[in-house]
């Protein structure tokens, strides 16, 4: 019994990972915005951005909880692409 050659093709793909600047903030809505924070990210991650923006900044500002404070992520043009209320994010 003889064995041929094989030769097996394999089909390579690209994937581009779309990575964009973001700016995070905690926001009231209305009145407050706190000092905003700059995060290169893929879309896809924002929700973890914002819990860990939320547990970084109500570590050093306690006094955020329970104030209808949310977690705001916006993109290069400004344009709001998430907003979390903050308490549901602790």
């Amino acid at each position: 019994m003889r064995l041929g050659n094989r030769t097996d093709n394999w089909a390579f793909f690209s994937v581009e990972v779309e990575m964009q600047l973001f700016t995070v903030s905690i926001t009231d809505l209305a009145t407050f915005e706190s000092v905003p924070h700059e995060e290169w990210a893929e879309k896809e991650d924002l929700f973890e951005i914002g819990n860990r923006f939320a547990r970084a900044m109500l570590a050093a500002n306690p006094n955020f909880c329970h104030r209808g404070m949310c977690v705001a992520i916006y993109d290069e043009a400004g344009t709001a692409v998430s907003v979390m209320p903050l308490d549901t994010l602790q």
